[in-house]
């Protein structure tokens, strides 16, 4: 079985040269750079020689509504879908461009426009989308490994496992998405876990208590001192459950929110080092 390879992901120049040194780390998930920073990015690559992913998008769209994480492709009105469509579509492209392996798309979102739709006809529309994705992926060739976020219904009524069973995409397991997701629509994220390993291809860790920690400090980095009694992710349970033999990103800052003890973020990146070489 491969080894679980750990990253960090890189919405910031300095982390391929800081976060990378100092966690003695060779692989990057990019994300949303400025396009006046991509000649450096290539210059950087070609200098480090990491492994890369790409998080759609690369190259930050200012075309697209703000943040560019928000995802059209579950949405009834087409223009919306093919919004998202394009941006993936150039991602994919900027992706091949620096050498990365694979893209991070945000699928299945809840749709933002379905309050009061008939629930088939939006199921209908999500497998549309999630046929597109799959052709491409296979037309680009390109991997790409779709994440669920938000109350979408569809992380937790057997869509996820029924259309990665059939079509080539692969799961990004979010943990601090999938824990407030689970919160918000009432599925236990270790049978969601369980269910979804096979078909994991990469794996986000970050760490969140609720929506109320998500809206004051967004990604807190993950750490030993998160007691899952308190409502933190139980991270070590669940790595143990998905035994990645894949990419795993740390998707925080480099730096751990001063009110909730001000840790140091690379104790973290230790941890999680102690815990996936016991799998």
């Amino acid at each position: 079985m491969p080894a679980t390879e750990l990253g960090f992901h890189c919405n910031h120049l300095e982390y391929l040269d800081e976060v990378m040194d100092d966690n003695g780390l060779s692989r990057t998930e990019l994300f949303n750079l400025p396009s006046e920073d991509i000649p450096e990015l290539k210059r950087k690559l070609f200098v480090r020689d990491l492994a890369r992913s790409v998080h759609s998008p690369l190259v930050r769209p200012d075309w697209y509504p703000d943040p560019p994480t928000w995802s059209f492709l579950c949405d009834i009105d087409k223009s919306s879908r093919d919004r998202t469509f394009r941006m993936i579509d150039e991602t994919i492209a900027q992706a091949q461009d620096v050498g990365a392996e694979y893209i991070i798309a945000h699928f299945p979102t809840p749709a933002t426009d379905g309050s009061g739709e008939d629930e088939d006809k939006l199921l209908s529309i999500t497998w549309k989308s999630c046929e597109q994705l799959a052709n491409l992926s296979v037309q680009r060739r390109m991997p790409i490994h779709v994440e669920g976020l938000a109350n979408s219904p569809h992380l937790s009524d057997g869509f996820l496992t029924e259309a990665l069973s059939e079509y080539p995409l692969r799961y990004c397991f979010d943990t601090g998405h999938m824990h407030l997701a689970s919160q918000a629509s009432g599925f236990d994220i270790h049978e969601f876990a369980w269910d979804i390993a096979p078909f994991l291809g990469s794996v986000h860790l970050w760490n969140v208590r609720d929506r109320n920690d998500y809206l004051a400090f967004r990604h807190i980095p993950v750490h030993p001192s998160q007691d899952p009694k308190e409502g933190w992710v139980d991270i070590k349970g669940i790595l143990e459950t998905l035994r990645p033999a894949c990419p795993v990103i740390f998707e925080s800052p480099s730096s751990y929110p001063e009110s909730l003890g001000s840790y140091d973020y690379r104790d973290g990146v230790e941890w999680v080092k102690e815990i996936v070489a016991k799998l």
